[in-house]
This record gives structure tokens, sequence and C-alpha cells, in this order.
């Protein structure tokens, strides 16, 4: 844990005996810090190396500890805080994060700007999970889209966003798409008669994103779509504290070589539930088990229980389930992961035999208890 002045990461690692485990801990908290020969570093200077402790064999060769930093080398810094938590001993083998403490940097972080909720209060839906789908594929016209849109709307669906790969591909501009699915949206609100959010994807280099998220307030959008991965960690930051009022939704895409592998990188609770929720995030989606991707079921679970629970101030988020749920298996991920999630189905919706608005209607049923 970390006390006055610090913050703390908990690391696990590989090593040959217990006498080894102490020299690895000793060695992560150095090169995290001075990066330097210990012998090299200042005498006035070696309070700044992080301190190991708590060190703990986990099984034959896997050990566990947690590193104490000085806030000052954070340097009031977000990508700092980061570097320090896990740069250079990212390159390692067989070091993996498994829990961070901000400590003394959480005001370094802005935290969701909504959260569970804010999105609750934009929908005015209070006591069940959430139906979410995506607007896909790639090449499909603004027009195509915006149909979807519509039936996904008429048929009750919560949330629309629009499908990571889709940017400014000439077949549907950013604005177009937007201008387009905003319209029928909101036309087929009157008939539904009730609120459906929609999230375009920004995802880009930074100034276009910031120019993309700016122009899709202005249109109507009711939130935002990035991959954290591609844009950087700090861009969930930069718009947590814009003056962009509306809801970021973050999409797991190029995270998967920190997260997946059970002996390194980043523990996927951890990254998505804990850093990605302090850096902005009101809903974070993240691959569930059974379906194409490789979480388990236990580290699934783990991911929602961080997005909820209690973490300093910051508000509780949306775990989004996606890419291992149908409109079949919908009800049992429900009693599964509870109400506080947003339940993202795609393929399932689309291979309905009587199209789009019976399976969105069939699953907000599911939904609902009806």
């Amino acid at each position: 844990m970390s006390s006055a002045g610090t913050f703390s990461v908990q690391y696990e690692f590989t090593a040959d005996s217990l006498s080894d485990a102490e020299q690895t801990a000793d060695e992560i908290a150095l090169e995290q810090t001075a990066e330097l020969p210990l012998e090299a570093v200042p005498t006035e200077l070696q309070y700044l190396i992080g301190k190991s402790s708590h060190l703990v064999q986990l099984s034959d060769k896997r050990f566990s500890c947690s590193i104490v930093y000085s806030k000052h080398v954070a340097g009031n810094d977000i990508l700092q805080f980061l570097n320090v938590m896990f740069g250079n001993v990212s390159i390692k083998p067989n070091i993996k994060i498994t829990d961070i403490d901000p400590g003394a940097c959480e005001d370094l972080f802005a935290g969701s700007s909504f959260g569970i909720d804010g999105i609750r209060k934009l929908l005015s839906v209070t006591d069940r999970a959430l139906s979410c789908t995506a607007l896909k594929p790639v090449g499909s016209s603004p027009e195509a889209l915006a149909d979807i849109a519509m039936k996904a709307t008429l048929g009750g669906i919560d949330v629309i966003k629009d499908d990571h790969g889709l940017a400014n591909q000439e077949s549907a501009t950013f604005r177009a798409r937007i201008e387009h699915c905003v319209k029928a949206i909101r036309n087929a609100e009157q008939t539904s008669g009730k609120k459906t959010l929609y999230f375009p994807n920004i995802t880009s280099r930074f100034e276009e994103l910031m120019n993309r998220a700016e122009l899709a307030e202005e249109l109507g959008a009711d939130g935002l779509l990035i991959s954290p991965q591609l844009t950087g960690l700090s861009v969930l930051d930069t718009l947590a504290h814009s003056s962009i009022d509306l809801p970021v939704m973050a999409h797991p895409a190029f995270s998967g070589p920190y997260t997946i592998n059970q002996n390194s990188g980043i523990a996927p609770d951890i990254y998505f539930g804990k850093l990605w929720r302090a850096l902005g995030a009101d809903a974070v989606i993240y691959p569930n088990s059974g379906g194409r991707f490789s979480y388990s079921i236990e580290e699934c679970k783990s991911i929602n229980s961080r997005c909820r629970e209690s973490f300093y101030d910051f508000k509780p988020i949306f775990p989004v389930p996606g890419g291992g749920i149908s409109r079949e298996s919908v009800s049992e991920w429900n009693k599964e992961y509870g109400n506080d999630t947003v339940f993202l189905i795609g393929g399932s919706l689309y291979l309905h035999p009587e199209g789009m608005e019976t399976a969105v209607r069939e699953f907000q049923e599911t939904l609902l208890g009806e």
C-alpha cells in the first residue's frame, strides 16, 4: 500500500529462489526510478529509488511484491506515472502488474465524468442492465448504417456505438455517418418512446480526434467511442478534463499483448477496470468469456468488480462485455454479471431471421425480464 507522498504498484514475476526474488524486486525498483547501478546513484538521491515490500511466494517459481514509489518521480504527469509503473520493466519477460494504488498521485487522474449513474440519467433507466449494439460493417454507406441505427432504436436499444473500425472512410465519412445516424435515431425515438444513445468512433491522431469529438457533440451525438491503446492512454484523461460534455466508451483494440499473457503485461481487471477508469472512461468494453477471445470467466468477473467497486473518489463505470454474448445467452450473463452492466451484442442480432428491430426488441425484453 502507498503512504503519504507515495504510490504503489504490485508486480508478479518469475524467480528461481527467494533470494533471487528479492534481487529481482530490488532490480525492478531501481530500473523504474534511477535506472543506474545503485553505486552510481548519488547518496542524496537514493531516497527516490523505489522500495520493495510484501514479497510473497505464490508458487514454485512465481513471486509477488509491492513497490512503493515517491510521488516526486511521477513529476505531476500522468504519462510519467505510467512510465514509472511499467516503463522499462515492461520489456523484461515474466513480469506482470497485478494491482496499482495511485495513492498520493490520485490527483493526477480525473476519473470518469459520467460513470454508471450519469449514463443511467441520460437514459432515465435505473434498475436494469443496458443493451448495446454496434453499427457495421466497414464499407457500408451512411444510409445503410443509419437504417441499422433506426431499426435498433425502434426495437428499443439503449446504446448504439460505431464499430471501432468505422473511421473516416470514403464509404461513410465521419460527418456523413453522424448526420445520418443521429437523424435516424432521433426520428425513431418518436416511435419507440424511449431514449437511445449514439456513440460514434472518434479514434484518430490527437488533433483530428479532438476535432471529431467537438463535431460529434455539435451534431447531436450522445457519447464518444475511442480505442485508448491506439490513441494513447492520456487521451482518456484529456477528454475527461475537456469542455466536451459527453460520456466516453473505451474499446480494447490493440491492448491484447498487454492483457492476455498469464505471466507478463498487466492483469486485465487492473488495466481495464482500474487504470482506464481512473483515466476517465465511463464505460469499458472487454472481450467476454466464451467467445472468440481468451479471457476466463474469473477474469471477466474481476473486470466487472474493478469497474464498480470503491476506488478513491472515482465514479463506478459500466463494464461492457462483448464478443461472447448472443441474444440466446444474455439472460444467463445478466444473472452472472448483474444489472450494472451494458451488454454488447453484434452478430447475433444481425443474424436474426426477422431482422434487427425484432432482434433488439427480444434483447430488450430479456433485460426487462419479460
